[in-house]
């Protein structure tokens, strides 16, 4: 894997989604070194000496193409102090810093995955959905929850890989009923599911055949991983078959 990199950006342009969740499009001072999809950067407001220590930063997972090296994607939910401060410090045209890229998150292409996503963890997964190829023969499950459909992100990208890709499958969760967006899903060519609440476990593998033989991906907020993931090995999966991605 490439070393790390330190490289300028500047805002190109903000994406408000509502409920205080974000994507940033970054346009990097220079070519983007080289990445696998689940890897993930270092992003700073402050400013930066590149002959200075690195200044307080926050990770996220790169939603960009590792195939365009002149452009970089992050998502965020405001949370905490940090994402606060972001959510005031950036404007199109503004500067930032990101050093790249980190993390093991990488789905093995040797098996088939379930990806499972809450909220902005979707970013871990966005490079490998889009891809996906139709002739691949793996198979590849999607299970995404957000607070309402509206936070769904990338939800047409995933549905239009949906139509595409014969191997690949999705099925949403959301903590508020949303009847119209329901049946929407039902009446695509190839049907997509969606539930009300949290993502649940036995839902999940009620529609993956045979589950031990597959690896299961997850990433989104700690409470979600710790949950899941302890749901998912109490159904006998092999620890080492439940990879998770914490990026909080």
């Amino acid at each position: 894997m490439s070393m790390p990199r330190k490289i300028r950006c500047v805002v190109e342009s903000i994406t408000d989604h509502g409920g205080r969740v974000y994507t940033v499009d970054l346009a990097p001072d220079g070519m983007v070194p080289s990445f696998h999809p689940g890897q993930f950067l270092h992003l700073t407001v402050d400013d930066y000496d590149p002959a200075d220590f690195w200044p307080e930063s926050r990770v996220f997972s790169i939603a960009s193409s590792p195939r365009d090296r002149r452009r970089l994607r992050v998502c965020y939910s405001v949370k905490g102090r940090y994402t606060t401060k972001m959510e005031l410090a950036l404007k199109v045209g503004s500067e930032v810093w990101v050093k790249l890229p980190y993390g093991e998150f990488v789905i093995d292409n040797a098996s088939d995955a379930v990806l499972i996503a809450g909220g902005t963890g979707i970013s871990a997964f966005t490079a490998f959905i889009e891809a996906l190829k139709p002739e691949s023969p793996r198979k590849v499950w999607l299970a995404y929850g957000a607070r309402k459909p509206q936070l769904l992100l990338y939800q047409e990208s995933h549905l239009s890989q949906l139509g595409h890709v014969p191997g690949f499958s999705v099925m949403f969760f959301t903590e508020t009923a949303d009847a119209e967006f329901t049946s929407r899903l039902a009446a695509l060519p190839k049907p997509a599911e969606c539930f009300s609440g949290p993502i649940n476990v036995a839902a999940v593998l009620a529609r993956v055949p045979e589950p031990a033989g597959k690896v299961f991906y997850l990433s989104g907020p700690p409470v979600m991983l710790s949950a899941l993931s302890a749901d998912l090995k109490s159904q006998g999966l092999p620890a080492d078959h439940v990879r998770t991605d914490a990026w909080e």
